[in-house]
Formats: C-alpha cells, structure tokens, sequence
C-alpha cells in the first residue's frame, strides 16, 4: 500500500471563490486553483502554505436536485469540523480576532493542550490547537 501524506478535503458551498478567498485572506491560505468543467460546476482548491493537504471548495449545487443536494445544503454551518495546529493559540487568536474573524471560544485548557475554536463565513467551526496538543493526539 502506499498512501501519501497528501490530501484533499471537499467542502461545498454556496460560492466556492468568495470561500476559498476567505480561507486566504483571514487563515492566510494559497488559492491552488479556480477550475469549471463543461457543465458550469466549479470548484476553488486552497491550503495552508507548504502543507500536504486542501480543501477542494465545490459548488453546493453540483449535485442538482434531490435527497443528496438538499443534505448538502442543509450541512451548511455544520459542517466541516477540522483542528488546524497552530504555535502559539492565543496569539492567532488575537491575530484573527483584528481581522474579523469570529472566535467563538477564546483559548482554554483541553485534554489535547490549549485550544479554541473560530467559525468561517458559514458559521462553521475550526479548532484551533496548539503544537503539544497536537503531539499528544497523535501518540
């Protein structure tokens, strides 16, 4: 077998640019792409600098009509949850805080070191943590 340390995560939404340019400007990711196919449907890949893994940005409407659009649309706000491992917590809380970012837990002690938790431009949270913690989770 061999899986790579690379990986992409799709998260769908209203309008995949105004997204993808969110994540660059308030967590300060790189915009890898801004693809169409021939049907309309786009999609906007970006990630954190030097980092092994994205998020693919997808259209919430590529599924048209139907069960499977209507639970993609419905995650909107819930959806995704992911930890990004910061060096220092409280001071990148700070940092987003001044440039609008929601933080919807200031840092705080938990079983994985320090955390806090921040929300995107669809209410959906992202744990911050802090290096230790990150360690510990992954022993």
């Amino acid at each position: 077998m061999s899986i790579t340390p690379h990986a992409s995560f799709a998260y769908y939404v209203p309008d995949p640019g105004t997204a993808a340019d969110w994540y660059r400007d308030r967590l300060g990711f790189e915009i890898h792409g801004d693809h169409r196919d021939g049907r309309g449907f786009r999609w906007v890949t970006a990630g954190p600098p030097s980092a092994g893994w994205q998020i693919i940005f997808g259209d919430v409407t590529v599924h048209g009509e139907g069960e499977l659009a209507d639970r993609f649309g419905a995650e909107l706000g819930f959806a995704p949850h992911f930890m990004l491992v910061c060096d220092d917590v409280a001071e990148t809380v700070r940092e987003l805080e001044a440039k609008g970012v929601e933080i919807a837990e200031q840092p705080h002690e938990s079983p994985f070191g320090v955390a806090a938790s921040i929300k995107d431009l669809h209410g959906d949270a992202i744990t911050l943590a802090d290096r230790s913690g990150w360690a510990r989770l992954r022993s």
